[in-house]
């Protein structure tokens, strides 16, 4: 670390110009004063000394002026300067205290403001490694501890073989949604900027995909209310927003009891186009709301319905890469409504 006396050193080498530019323009104003008075004013010999004998004082004067400037200025600097070798060193619980930083209250301001902000992508990441390794590693012990039953207890019966298998089976399905899930959020996390657009039927893409997952409909005997003529002609990246579409279904099936409704509504307003998925299952409190977009977050927490907390991250980044946003209105056993908004070109 540097000694104070080294670093009042180095600030004053840092400002020395300051103090040299004010001493020529004390020295300039009083010749340039003395100059005009001596041609104007007749000044004499008595009065010309008089003048320059100010010149001490009034560099006096100056200099402690500048000095007293320049220390602050110093001290502010130094302060800033040693919060980010803190923070450079990772130390994110720096806060500067804008109380007397005067000139330099913006930039504590703003500091400060950076990190904050870092310290909560600090906290995201630790958290999406710790949730993102707990969640893979509950289907593989699953799968690892079934397989084992099966190598080694030989007295099983062929409904506990066929049983285990199902739940290996099921397991591994739910790592390969992890992954896939997984890939395609770090993928769309990555995009600023979406390419690959073209112009399309967002109602027929809508359409298509609640066809994709009508088994899981009609195993729960869910009624799916949709206009057969919906058209909604869009310009945008297709493969990017059919995930939009198969995560919000999803959700809206895995969240409706049996024989519940799904209605699906979408039109124009104001250059954009809305689309309505709407469901009457489970709903959602007020502070699962505040969470609902957050990588890992689930709603439900008894484990009744399998999810990983990927899929509504993804819907969030995707529609606004697309220039949209997506809106959520929801109440406990009453069912939700999530509606997309996009530009409509």
């Amino acid at each position: 670390m540097m000694r104070r006396g080294e670093k009042e050193t180095r600030s004053f080498k840092n400002i020395r110009w300051v103090y040299l530019f004010s001493l020529l323009i004390i020295v300039g104003g009083v010749m340039s004063y003395g100059l005009i008075s001596a041609l104007f004013l007749q000044l004499n010999e008595k009065n010309a000394k008089t003048m320059l004998a100010m010149i001490p004082p009034m560099i006096a004067f100056v200099f402690l002026g500048m000095r007293y400037v320049t220390v602050g200025i110093r001290v502010r600097s130094e302060r800033l300067i040693e919060a980010i070798h803190r923070v450079a060193e990772g130390d994110l619980s720096v806060e500067l205290d804008t109380k007397n930083a005067q000139e330099y209250t913006q930039v504590y301001r703003e500091f400060n403001a950076m990190v904050r902000e870092l310290s909560h992508t600090k906290q995201e990441m630790e958290s999406f490694v710790n949730e993102f390794a707990h969640e893979f590693k509950t289907p593989i012990a699953a799968i690892n501890g079934f397989a084992e039953i099966l190598c080694e207890d030989s007295s099983l019966t062929d409904e506990e073989e066929k049983e285990y298998l199902n739940v290996i089976s099921e397991q591994s399905k739910r790592l390969l949604r992890l992954s896939q899930n997984a890939l395609l959020l770090s993928k769309v996390e990555a995009l600023e900027i979406v390419t690959d657009k073209e112009s399309y039927d967002l109602g027929e893409q809508v359409r298509k995909c609640a066809i994709l997952l009508l088994p899981q409909i009609e195993e729960k005997q869910i009624v799916l209310d949709m206009e057969e003529d919906l058209s909604l002609p869009f310009t945008g990246n297709r493969e990017m927003l059919e995930h939009v579409w198969i995560n919000l279904l999803g959700n809206a099936i895995k969240f409706t009891k049996v024989g519940g409704i799904i209605s699906i509504t979408g039109f124009e307003y104001g250059g954009e186009i809305h689309v309505r998925i709407r469901d009457t299952g489970i709903g959602m409190s007020d502070e699962t709301q505040e969470h609902i977009f957050d990588k890992y977050y689930q709603n439900d927490t008894t484990g009744a319905t399998k999810g990983n907390g990927i899929g509504l991250a993804i819907v969030k980044r995707i529609t606004e890469l697309s220039g949209g946003r997506v809106l959520v209105e929801s109440r406990l056993n009453e069912g939700s409504c999530f509606e997309v908004i996009l530009p409509k070109t």
